[in-house]
């Protein structure tokens, strides 16, 4: 179920049984300002509120329907606007009714006499200031009831407040504690009405519901003078007025808002339906007003329940509850399902969370970030200011040098970006940037298509002068970016070197040169690492031609002879075809379309080279040291990686056909568009690895691999052989392995599989899963025999005909699963939760299901339960016989 709501409401949903039919309840609360115009607080204030006022222990309600409307108060009582400071009444009245208590400073009873009580300037109306004490079950916070210990000495207290007609007048005789605030659900004032009628029939049919003598004032926190016992809402616009209760104003006075609270929920349609969720409003009554005086707040609490099909709700989709004018005629059904379907899109929704004019009043909205327009800082009216006076003077400059005024005006910023918009505005700024950038993306497109037109035509004129305009605007569009950044240092360092003599000025300080050889340096590097990363955007780079080829290679079999040091050469497009580069240092070395076909690199230190485009087929690159490379759309045919290390290395759309990496460590790699088929990865390791959109594993074996937080995203699999393999921390998301994938014998832990990620005919046999998560997989056929699953989580998984024989499960959960015609023969389901699976056809001979919860389950006559441990198995509730309609 998901909750879509105003930034100004919180939501709670809580499930229940009401005399044997599902119901959920709903509650919607809001904090508002106590101003002539009072107006919705962000969540955020509502909570921070509610954390500082009534404490870590204290609930602002129960989440449940409540019998009667009430209202409640948490604050202080003031001595402020008075003469007397040892004393004051305070008053709170709503509507018809009215509370009030007196407030006294601190006393003790001395002599079986109350001393004068001592002054104070504000008085925390709670319950530790009410009459109680340890050992008094009504309010065990509170004090006067038994002495205590202060400053050495033992006293006995009296209550700060009090009733004003039930005052306290021996320190032996119990009184009634008087508060203004909620009674702890805990306490026999509202324990005593849970009630007791738990008999046959109740197990029966009404289980795990509340009992049937139970009083539904249970969820009424207030005192019952705080209650409306005949009526079950406050009436929008009812009047209040408080006393006592603020600092500065003696008396608060002011209306309740007269706001009408709507809730809507979207139900799931029966399986197999093709019609479209019902979508339907619940009735939302206020219940509550609970009032913050010295905060000049109110908590208001609406309440609703609806019916439901299921204990848990599983068949609510969503949520949303509105606030609209009691004045104001309600919006129809269509207005707020349109909302909803806009908020749930899950690419433009949310966009519209900041629009909580959609779902409130606009009068109702209080200030906060979604409504405050950012002002324009010192620091860019500067620079605005800086920028105008620097174009004039270019202007006047121009102007003066015989240049056109027009081509000095300032140009206009584009129209949706003309001024930065507010959270709110953000669904309609962008929907004027795309139209505004699909603008431009054609104008674009149209300059080019005339740009070329004029140009041909142009083109008799232009060749009579010794040039083609045709050719020229033909061959500026076909320009590609190719290979490495051509830029030399040495080169550039000449250049600024020979400025001095051809000048005839003093030559730089040998320490400027080095700085400057070195920047040169840097500047290179940084061209080089860029290219490095993002070479495999560009256009291929070409293969050198045969005498070049023929240099390059001379030159490596040279090095090799040598130093082996091939480091930072540039030998794109070269061939080395079958050449032996056994442990050759290649750091930095760039071999962009470079052919290593055969070639042997065992032992080679690759860090940081580039082999994009690089044919690698029948390559040995074993023992390989490739950290921080670039293998993009590199071709790899029966390529060995056997105990080579990657770690932070760039491969994207890169083919390995059966390729060994047996013994490998992969490290740190995000890997896009690839394509592994054949390939075998047994005994390697993983660590942070994540296989992205695109990929494809076909017929690969990963047995006795160690994988740690590997990914899956969006693949295409088949064929992969994860037998004995250690998974921990693993995720498979929108990944289908619905063929040929085995996990026999292997070990996961802490693993989930998501999203649409499917499981058919998957094989675990005889596999550990510890904490993992197959949640509403797809597992038809799977094979879990004589698997062990530690607190796993197999809820509404699809296990129809799946073998889990002799399986060992105990403490998971496989809540809405469905083992129709599956094998649980022999299984260990000690302490599982199964309830509401279905068990239809299911073989459950010999399985142990102690304490295990198969409530709701459904069965048929083809269940077999024959030699079943069903001891303490929980089978009540029964499944409803009939859906909610």
């Amino acid at each position: 179920m998901k909750t879509v709501k105003p930034l100004r409401l919180s939501v709670i949903t809580r499930p229940f049984l009401r005399q044997g039919h599902q119901r959920l309840a709903l509650t919607v609360m809001g904090m508002v300002s106590m101003d002539e115009q009072p107006v919705l607080l962000p969540e955020t204030e509502f909570w921070k509120t509610v954390s500082e006022e009534l404490g870590p222990t204290g609930a602002i309600d129960l989440g449940m329907p409540k019998a009667c409307a009430e209202f409640l108060a948490t604050g202080h009582a003031y001595t402020h606007h008075q003469p007397e400071k040892t004393a004051c009444a305070v008053e709170l009245r709503v509507g018809a009714l009215a509370r009030q208590l007196v407030v006294f400073g601190d006393r003790y009873w001395v002599d079986g006499g109350a001393s004068a009580p001592q002054p104070f300037e504000s008085m925390r109306l709670d319950w530790s200031r009410a009459y109680g004490g340890p050992a008094f079950a009504d309010n065990p916070l509170g004090i006067g009831q038994q002495p205590e210990l202060v400053n050495g000495l033992w006293v006995q207290r009296l209550p700060n407040v009090e009733h004003p007609r039930r005052r306290i007048d021996h320190p032996g005789r119990a009184m009634e504690p008087a508060c203004l605030g909620a009674i702890d659900v805990s306490w026999p004032a509202r324990m005593r009405l849970i009630g007791s009628d738990c008999g046959a029939h109740w197990r029966e049919h009404l289980f795990p519901g509340f009992a049937q003598d139970m009083d539904w004032r249970l969820f009424n926190a207030a005192a019952p003078e705080q209650r409306w016992p005949q009526a079950d809402r406050i009436a929008g616009g009812t009047p209040y007025e408080i006393w006592n209760m603020h600092p500065a104003q003696p008396v608060q006075r002011g209306r309740l808002p007269d706001w009408r609270a709507r809730g809507f929920v979207a139900r799931k349609t029966q399986a197999g339906s093709d019609e479209p969720e019902h979508f339907d409003e619940l009735e939302l009554r206020l219940t509550t007003a609970w009032f913050f005086p010295h905060r000049e707040q109110i908590a208001l609490i609406f309440h609703g329940e609806t019916a439901i099909a299921e204990d848990d709700a599983a068949d609510i989709t969503h949520l949303m509850p509105a606030i609209e004018r009691a004045a104001d005629a309600p919006r129809p059904l269509a207005h707020y399902l349109e909302i909803l379907q806009r908020r749930s899109d899950p690419e433009t929704g949310a966009l519209h969370t900041f629009r909580d004019e959609e779902l409130l009043p606009a009068e109702t909205i209080g200030p906060w970030i979604d409504q405050l327009e950012e002002e324009e800082s010192p620091l860019v009216r500067n620079m605005r200011e800086r920028a105008r006076v620097l174009r004039e003077d270019l202007a006047d400059k121009g102007v003066a040098a015989g240049h056109k005024p027009r081509h000095f005006k300032e140009r206009a910023v584009p129209e949706p970006f003309t001024r930065r918009p507010s959270l709110s505005e953000l669904p309609a700024f962008m929907e004027r940037a795309k139209a505004y950038e699909r603008e431009q993306l054609q104008k674009l497109e149209d300059g080019r298509r005339d740009l070329a037109r004029h140009a041909k035509a142009n083109a008799p004129e232009s060749r009579k002068v010794g040039f083609d305009t045709g050719e020229m605007v033909d061959g500026a569009q076909r320009t590609e970016v190719k290979g490495p950044p051509a830029f030399d240092a040495k080169t550039v360092m000449q250049g600024l070197l020979g400025i001095a003599p051809a000048t005839r000025s003093p030559q730089m300080p040998p320490e400027q040169q080095r700085a400057l050889e070195q920047a040169a340096e840097n500047g290179r590097r940084g061209l080089i690492d860029m290219y490095r990363l993002g070479a495999q955007h560009q256009s291929a780079a070409d293969a050198m031609d045969d005498v070049r080829a023929a240099e390059a290679r001379e030159r490596v079999l040279q090095l090799m002879a040598t130093t082996r040091d091939l480091s930072g050469l540039d030998l794109t497009g070269a061939d080395l075809s079958g050449i032996d580069l056994r442990g050759a240092r290649l750091h930095r070395t760039l071999l962009e379309s470079a052919s290593l076909a055969g070639a042997q690199l065992d032992g080679a230190d690759v860090t940081e080279a580039v082999l994009v485009r690089a044919n690698l087929a029948h390559a040995s690159l074993a023992h390989c040291v490739l950290d921080r490379a670039n293998l993009s759309l590199a071709r790899c045919e029966r390529t060995s990686f056997a105990h080579a290390r990657l770690s932070e290395t760039t491969s994207e759309k890169s083919r390995f056909e059966h390729c060994d990496f047996g013994g490998a460590r992969l490290a740190q790699l995000n890997l896009f568009g690839m394509h592994f088929e054949g390939c075998r990865f047994d005994d390697a390791h993983f660590d942070y690895v994540t296989v992205l959109e695109g990929s494809r594993l076909v017929d690969c074996s990963f047995r006795g691999a160690t994988l740690h937080k590997f990914g899956l995203i969006a693949c295409e699999v088949e064929g992969l052989d994860f037998a004995g393999a250690s998974l921990e921390a693993c995720a498979w998301a929108h990944t289908v392995a619905d063929r040929r994938v085995s996990f026999r014998g292997a070990t996961l832990r802490t693993t989930c599989f998501v999203g649409t990620s499917s499981l058919r005919t998957v094989d675990f046999e005889g596999a550990t899963l510890v904490h993992c998560s197959l949640r509403e997989m797809q597992l038809e056929g799977a094979r879990f025999v004589r698997a062990t699953l530690d607190t796993c989580d197999l809820s509404g998984c699809v296990l129809t005909g799946a073998d889990l024989s002799a399986i060992d499960a105990p403490d998971s959960l496989f809540i809405r699963a469905d083992f129709t015609q599956a094998s649980l023969r022999g299984a260990n389901l000690m302490n599982a939760h199964l309830q509401k699976s279905r068990l239809l056809s299911c073989d459950l001979r010999e399985a142990n299901l102690f304490r295990a919860d198969v409530s709701q389950t459904v069965i048929d006559t083809v269940t077999d339960t024959h030699g079943a441990y069903l001891e303490q198995a929980k089978t009540l509730p029964r499944r409803a016989a009939d859906p909610v309609q």
